[in-house]
């Protein structure tokens, strides 16, 4: 399990670095749905690292942890292919403009946020329970990293409060998602679990 989960990881980390470097050709040529089937193929090829971590680590404590993350890319998984769906329709299917642009960003958000938002919460509760189980087996740079990750949780916590609650808090409206840093950041946090379990 531990080679295959290596293979399907990198490949998964090498997919999110072509969709980076070939952002701007893909919208260029209004590739989106291309673009979320690929995020799609890249977080279902990550599907397997929650268990791995949690046999390598072996720590009781990360029992919880590993529900929580394999739940996150479950849930990215589908998203994704919503969206997916959702864009290839509005593109394919709407020569005649019946689907407004007002109805396509209805639907977008409605397959994105909070779902997206929820995601991230579930993958930051993932991150404490790492961060404890590398405290608890001595592996403190890894603690380290993934006690940094799990501060997201009030980042992402408190942009989905923003998007559900229906009378706005100015603490929670300053908090806005910024895509370049939910990219790298998720970008690096797999490249750090891949390298654990890799080297």
């Amino acid at each position: 399990m531990l080679i295959s989960t290596m293979i399907m990881g990198w490949i998964g980390v090498l997919i999110y670095i072509i969709i980076v470097f070939t952002f701007q050709k893909m919208a260029k040529h209004n590739e989106y749905a291309f673009m979320h089937i690929l995020m799609a193929i890249m977080y279902a090829m990550w599907l397997p690292l929650p268990l791995v971590l949690y046999r390598l680590v072996d720590s009781e404590i990360l029992q919880v942890g590993t529900i929580f993350g394999l739940v996150y890319l479950i849930m990215i998984v589908i998203t994704m292919a919503l969206q997916t769906g959702h864009i290839t329709y509005t593109v394919k299917h709407n020569e005649d403009g019946s689907i407004s642009e007002k109805h396509g960003n209805y639907m977008m958000a409605t397959l994105s946020n909070p779902f997206e938002g929820f995601t991230n919460v579930f993958k930051s509760i993932w991150t404490i329970f790492l961060a404890i189980a590398f405290w608890n087996n001595g592996e403190m740079i890894m603690a380290s990293l993934m006690t940094l990750y799990s501060l997201l949780l009030f980042y992402y916590l408190s942009m989905l409060l923003d998007t559900s609650l229906v009378k706005r808090v100015n603490l929670f409206s300053k908090f806005k998602p910024n895509p370049f840093i939910i990219n790298l950041e998720t970008l690096f946090f797999f490249i750090i679990l891949m390298s654990y379990i890799s080297f």
